[in-house]
């Protein structure tokens, strides 16, 4: 109980800290960019996502984006449109997709993979920040590569066989380690690597995804592990990682250009930050680096 009105307090904070984002001007989306950016979000992360969509699409403008409303209240809908140009909301339930498991971002991915039939998308949680010019990713999406991001252990695609003995070191019951260890009973069709990244920040040329081979994928793993574990959060990130990893001339992102903030890290040289869960108040940064971008998307020196 402490630890959730801890959260609920640093969450205060940083709205507070980063509500210059709202005085910044509305994105200018690009009608002829063949880039859609997906993404879900609900009422108390509203901020945060436009703090990511903004800080990245400085960079990259996309076509539009298409949000999964994951419990939007209708003036953050308002304020969503305003600021993001082009904007197409999704409630969950008519997200979902026949064949895959109901909630844990499993929409989210339904959504890109059927944006991605015509459309180069990227899947941009509302916890990162893009804090400079990200240009590994423009230039996998100049060249029609896939890309995802990396972690330590899940610098690049390995096979099936080494990801499962990878996993087998831990004695883990979460989702992602039991699905990992059953990564080698796959039937060989499905596809022969798996890299150990992030769904967080990944991106696909139009054409790369399909429902019925994720749909596939998904029953197979709800064969090996059965529904009451594989329907848990986490899995979606272990589909996502093995279509990037199979995906043709996939690119998996530098660790040290795109890390995951911990106490400590140093981020100078960092592209963008994925602040997740765990660390993501600690210390401030995540803070005091939107505040800082606020201020520069207005147009102002920071202070």
């Amino acid at each position: 109980m402490l630890s959730y009105f801890r959260q609920r307090l640093h969450k205060r904070w940083f709205n507070f800290r980063c509500s210059g984002i709202d005085r910044t001007p509305p994105l200018q989306c690009d009608p002829d960019s063949n880039v859609v950016i997906v993404s879900q979000v609900y009422h108390p992360d509203t901020t945060m996502l436009m703090l990511a969509a903004k800080s990245f699409a400085q960079h990259l403008r996309p076509r539009g984006f298409v949000l999964v409303d994951d419990g939007l209240r209708p003036d953050d809908r308002a304020r969503l449109a305003h600021h993001l140009g082009n904007v197409e909301f999704i409630k969950t339930p008519d997200a979902a997709a026949p064949g895959l498991p109901r909630g844990g971002a499993w929409e989210r991915f339904a959504t890109l993979t059927r944006q991605n039939q015509q459309h180069y998308v990227i899947q941009l949680d509302s916890d990162t920040l893009t804090l400079r010019r990200p240009d590994e990713v423009i230039a996998c999406v100049q060249s029609q590569r896939p890309f995802t991001l990396g972690t330590k252990s899940g610098t690049h695609p390995v096979t099936l066989a080494a990801a499962s003995e990878y996993a087998a070191q831990y004695d883990s019951d979460h989702v992602q380690n039991a699905a990992e260890r059953a990564l080698v009973q796959l039937p060989a069709d499905l596809g022969t690597q798996y890299v150990r990244g992030c769904a967080g920040f990944t991106g696909f040329p139009p054409g790369t995804l399909s429902l019925d081979r994720i749909a596939r994928f998904s029953g197979a793993m709800e064969s090996l592990l059965g529904a009451p574990k594989w329907h848990t959060w986490g899995s979606e990130q272990v589909a996502c990682n093995f279509m990037a990893a199979n995906a043709r001339d996939s690119i998996v992102l530098p660790v040290d250009r795109y890390p995951f903030w911990l106490p400590g890290s140093d981020i100078h040289h960092a592209a963008l930050v994925h602040f997740f869960g765990t660390f993501r108040f600690t210390g401030g940064v995540y803070a005091q680096q939107g505040a800082r971008l606020s201020q520069l998307l207005a147009g102002r020196q920071p202070r």
